[in-house]
């Protein structure tokens, strides 16, 4: 149920049913979580996430389905962005984003999912779209129908 949206800043990754305990949990939904997730803990730049995340980092298998290691990760993603001063919730739970919330100044508690986007796209691309991680040798298979219900027919591809 994931899907690519547009927002002020160029497009992203939402999930549809949320991920995390007592959520839907839905196979897309969850590989878009563990991939957002692993690429932010393994860029170069965050080795202070890894080190905040506990000894023994290892990327989480990108398989759609949740795990306590996943419920784990999004907690600790959530605990490093609050002690690094945004307002997250830390319920270990990716929500669907609603629009009330991406209203400046409804609100002053953030979406997981608009964060782990910001973050990803700061660190690989230009800041502005996800798209390009379609690019990515790691890119999850599942996530390619994805991306093509966004893309019109003559960008869409196969992945091999």
């Amino acid at each position: 149920m994931a899907k690519v949206i547009e927002d002020e800043f160029g497009t992203m990754f939402v999930v549809e049913l949320g991920v995390g305990p007592k959520r839907a949990n839905n196979r897309d939904d969850v590989t878009v979580v563990q991939y957002l997730l692993n690429l932010y803990f393994e860029h170069p730049e965050n080795a202070s996430a890894r080190r905040f995340a506990g000894g023994g980092y290892a990327p989480l298998k990108v398989d759609g389905i949740i795990g306590p290691k996943t419920n784990a990760r999004i907690k600790k993603f959530q605990e490093f962005m609050t002690s690094i001063g945004l307002f997250l919730v830390c319920d270990g739970c990716v929500d669907k984003a609603r629009a009330d919330m991406v209203v400046p100044g409804k609100s002053s508690c953030l979406y997981t999912i608009f964060e782990l986007n910001s973050h990803v796209r700061y660190l690989y691309l230009d800041g502005t779209d996800i798209i390009p991680l379609r690019h990515r040798a790691d890119f999850p298979a599942r996530l390619v129908p994805v991306v093509n219900r966004f893309l019109p027919l003559w960008a869409q591809w196969n992945a091999a």
